[in-house]
Order: structure tokens, then C-alpha cells, then sequence
């Protein structure tokens, strides 16, 4: 592609995705209309106002529950462990793939630390990892698809649907990226801001509003050199070229289609409920506001006049009664209570199937005098595994490509050593991995019991070092100095035996201090 004509690129993907940006903002207001706003719509304007929050609720609910099981706090969401052809290579000492995997741990914990700690730097809006996260997992459900970069300060920054074009082939592999930014100029590097061809005085006179100018940024695969090109446009100067062995662009679709670029989210496979559901509550809205509308109804031949019915409680009024009851005044009624019934019915109903779609306990779990601990036990075990189903592909694009563009920055930093990346496994441990991972310490302690049950000999077999390590490391838990060195040992077991042989000493001199007494005694009776 040539390098000079990335806006134009841009133009043409765009103008090609414009139903699909449609419906992600048709999908958005119904739940959050922010995350993707009307095309043309004013800054700080009003938004659409959907009648229902049910669905921006399961939407809220959906992102807490995906950050917690992707990115659980405290523990790192990966594992990295030597490839498979070193782990089973017989030729290479354990105790060499025991030092390495407990380097690799160390790695975990500082890329784990690295993405916790990273910050952005001047003015730029102050948000941690997760914080990112939660946006991007928003775009995701409601959009379908979303894309992230990694700065080079290890920082995540999130783009709306509308700013990116992506391109992939019938097998939806990437081939490239198109991301659409406002930035201020005199943000830029002087050398970056020579390349775009800016009058740098006029620029330093405008107002900030003024002087925003439009950057685009192309990612582009190379089959053949197996990189990715990265180049950068402003101005119509290509101010940016490199190559990168590993993206610092991740793009996840929720549900991706053949032959299609983008994916379609959690509420556009279900937006007839969606929608049907926002139209119902409008209906119902709308009735229980003729329903409390209150109109008094006088007859024409009545005495009652409109001021009597102001008057105040106590007063007398000329009416005509019949049985005691007034009979020439009375209440518009809207008598159409068995047709809504139907409307509330089928509300109820819909309502139901997204809170079950939407993994919502709340509006799940069963209601009733007799309803059981067991019953609800199951809807909750149901939704867990609703929960499996939901992540399983979000992982694969969200957390390896991220591990694997920080494990080269960080190399490329010098904060980690340069390891070869064939010699490297990544493993996530969310999802049907965290549950393998779980099972892997379960079936250690089951293994454990049944050793000790063969008896001493049996234990004497275990390599306790290797074990506690193992088990520490499943536990995702590391203090340094919690477990011993084999130095440590060896001083306290020296100093204990040390400790044991003065006991001894003093023992011994003591009882041949006092065999001298018993000999020495008796003489010296006989010399008196």
C-alpha cells in the first residue's frame, strides 16, 4: 500500500462500515449511549434516553463480572512456564527447569507489577489498568468489537468504534488497522512536528480548540517479513515508519462472522429483546401516566360547579345524590387495564430472559414462599457456566497478545532479561484454565495424602523443596524470605547441632563433676 495515501484508506474502509456503526449505535441506545453516540452528534449534547435500564444494568453487570474473571486483582491472569520441549527433555537436570520456572514466576510478578503501577505522565487523564479494561470490555458488549494499544509507557489506551477501521481476511486474521485520532501538534516531539509541515508560530497563537489536527495510524501485516508495520500520517507527511516483531495493537471481536471485519455484540444477538423490551416500557410508562391522570367529570345538567370542587374538605356543595352516592360527578377512567395486563405479561417476560442472558441473580433467582436453598443454588451454578461460555473467546484475544507486547517492550526496556521467545509458554489462567489450575492443586493435596498413607519411606521420596515451591506458585503467592534457602537449613541445623553437643558437654562435665565428689568424698572423711 502506499505510504502517502493512509487517509485516503481510511475514507474508503469507512465509508464501507457505516451500517455496521448503525447498528453498534442503535445496540448503544439501548443501554449506554455514550460509548457510542450518534453519528454527527454535538459534544456534551443530549444523548437518547432509553425508557428501560435493564439492559445497561446486565451490560454493568457483564463488565464487572468479565474484569473480575480475566483480570483478577492480586494474582497474575498468566502463566509462563518453559516450552514443552524443554519441560520434557529427560536430558536436562530438574533442578536447572526448577530455577527457570522459578525465574519465570519472578517474571509473572513484574509484569503484573509493571501493568499495576503504569501511569500516564503531564496532563493526560490518570486511569489504571482495569480502569481501561472495564471501558474496553463496555465497547466490547455493546459495540462487538473493540481495539487497544499498548503505549510505550505501558499504558492502555482504548478507542471507540468510530475511530478505527480494521480489515481481515475470510479467516479473520488481522491484515491491518486504521486508527483515527485529534491531537494537539505542539504535543509532538520537535522533530515530529517538523515532519508534519505545521507553521509552528501560527500554531503557538491559536486557541487549543483550534489547533487540533487530525493523526492517522496504520498497522499493517507483513506476510512475507512476518512483522508489523507501523506508520504514522499528519498533514499528509508520513511522520512515523517501523517495524514491530509484536503489535502493540489488540483488536477482540465478541462474536466475529465469516468474511466479516468486525464483531457483533451481546446486544445485537439479542436486540428484539433489547428493543422490545425499551417499546414495552414506553407503552407502560405511557399508561400509568393516563392512569394517575386526575380529571374530574361534571354533568351538564349538574349543579356542581368547577369551583366547587376546589373548595375545601368539610364544605357543602349542591349535587344530585341518589343512595348516597353522587351521581352528576364523576372520574375519567382509562378502561383498557386488561390489555396492559397482557403489555406488563410480556414485559415480565422478556425481562426474565435478558436478566438470564445477562447472568443478573437478582432477576433470576427464584421468588416464593417455598422456594428452596437447592433451587436457588442451581440458577446461580447456571450462570457460572453461562459466565464459562461467555469469556472463552474473549480471553484468547484480550490476554495473550497483551502478555506477549509487554514481555517485548519490557525486554526491549531492559526490565527483563532477553529470553528467547520459543523457550517461553504462555498460559492464561482464567476461564477453563483457572478451573485446570484449581484441579492441579486439588489433585498435589490429594497426592500428598495418599504418600503419607504408604508411610515414612514413602515421604522420604518427596522432594519438599520442589513442593513447597510448586505449591506457592499455584497459590499465586511470593514473600521473599517465607520460604527457607537451603543455606538457611544448613546454618540453623549446624547451630542446632552445635547448641546439642555444648548440652552434652556441659551434661557430661557435670556428671564427672560429680563422680569426682563421690570419689573424693570418702577420703577425706578417713584423712579427718
Amino acid at each position: 500500500m502506499n505510504q502517502h495515501n493512509i487517509r485516503d484508506q481510511w475514507r474508503k474502509d469507512d465509508s464501507k462500515r457505516q451500517e455496521s456503526l448503525d447498528i453498534a449505535r442503535r445496540c448503544a441506545s439501548l443501554t449506554k449511549p455514550w460509548v457510542m453516540p450518534p453519528s454527527g452528534h454535538p459534544q456534551d449534547s443530549k444523548l437518547p434516553e432509553p425508557f428501560s435500564s435493564l439492559a445497561a444494568r446486565g451490560v454493568t453487570n457483564l463488565e464487572g463480572r468479565l474484569l473480575l474473571a480475566l483480570y483478577p486483582p492480586g494474582m497474575p491472569f498468566f502463566r509462563l512456564r518453559p516450552a514443552s520441549v524443554f519441560r520434557h527433555d529427560q536430558s536436562i537436570p530438574v533442578e536447572e527447569l526448577q530455577v527457570l520456572q522459578d525465574a519465570l514466576y519472578l517474571q509473572e510478578l513484574t509484569i503484573m507489577g509493571i501493568l499495576d503501577s503504569a501511569n500516564t505522565t503531564g496532563n493526560s487523564r490518570h486511569a489504571g489498568f482495569r480502569t481501561r479494561k472495564r471501558a474496553a470490555l463496555s465497547q466490547l458488549l455493546i459495540t462487538g468489537d473493540v481495539l487497544e494499544r499498548l503505549t510505550d509507557d505501558y499504558s492502555m489506551v482504548v478507542y471507540r468504534r468510530d475511530q478505527y477501521v480494521t480489515k481481515r481476511d475470510s479467516a479473520g486474521n488481522v491484515l491491518y488497522h486504521i486508527v483515527k485520532e485529534e491531537i494537539d501538534p505542539l504535543s509532538l516531539k520537535p522533530k515530529l512536528l517538523a515532519a508534519c509541515g505545521f507553521d509552528t508560530q501560527s500554531l503557538r497563537q491559536m486557541n487549543a480548540s483550534d489547533r487540533l489536527k487530525d493523526i492517522y495510524t496504520m498497522v499493517e501485516w507483513q506476510p512475507e517479513a512476518k512483522t508489523w508495520l507501523i506508520r504514522q500520517e499528519c498533514n499528509g507527511n508520513v511522520i512515523v515508519e517501523s517495524e514491530e516483531p509484536v503489535t502493540p495493537f489488540f483488536a477482540t471481536p465478541f462474536e466475529l462472522a465469516p468474511q466479516e471485519s468486525y464483531g457483533r455484540g451481546i446486544i445485537e444477538t439479542n436486540l428484539g429483546d433489547c428493543s422490545s423490551m425499551n417499546e414495552l416500557t414506553m407503552s407502560l410508562l405511557d399508561f400509568a401516566a393516563i392512569a394517575s391522570k386526575m380529571l374530574f367529570c361534571i354533568d351538564h345538567n349538574s349543579q356542581v360547579r368547577a369551583e366547587d370542587l376546589a373548595k375545601e374538605s368539610g364544605s357543602v356543595i349542591n349535587a344530585r345524590v341518589q343512595s348516597g352516592q353522587v351521581t352528576d360527578v364523576g372520574m375519567l377512567r382509562a378502561d383498557k387495564m386488561q390489555d396492559f395486563q397482557v403489555v406488563a405479561g410480556t414485559r415480565d417476560s422478556i425481562r426474565r430472559d435478558l436478566a438470564t442472558v445477562m447472568l443478573m441473580e437478582g432477576e433470576t433467582t427464584p421468588r416464593g414462599e417455598r422456594v428452596t436453598a437447592y433451587q436457588v443454588s442451581r440458577v446461580a451454578s447456571e450462570l457460572q457456566g453461562a459466565l464459562g461460555g461467555l469469556y472463552g473467546g474473549i480471553s484468547d484475544s484480550q490476554q495473550i497478545p497483551l502478555i506477549e507486547r509487554l514481555m517485548y517492550q519490557a525486554k526491549r526496556d531492559k526490565i527483563l532479561p532477553n529470553l528467547p521467545r520459543d523457550g517461553i509458554e504462555i498460559e492464561t489462567l482464567t476461564g477453563i484454565s483457572a478451573l485446570s489450575k484449581e484441579d492441579d492443586k486439588g489433585r498435589l493435596m490429594q497426592l500428598l495424602q495418599t504418600v503419607a498413607q504408604l508411610g515414612p519411606e514413602a515421604m522420604s521420596k518427596m522432594n519438599m523443596n520442589v513442593l513447597i515451591d510448586l505449591m506457592m506458585r499455584q497459590s499465586g503467592i511470593y514473600e521473599p524470605g517465607l520460604v527457607k534457602s537451603d543455606e538457611q537449613i544448613a546454618a540453623e541445623a549446624q547451630a542446632m547441632q552445635e547448641q546439642q553437643m555444648q548440652q552434652m558437654a556441659q551434661q557430661q562435665m557435670v556428671q564427672s563433676a560429680g563422680k569426682v565428689a563421690e570419689q573424693v568424698g570418702p577420703d577425706m572423711i578417713m584423712q579427718e
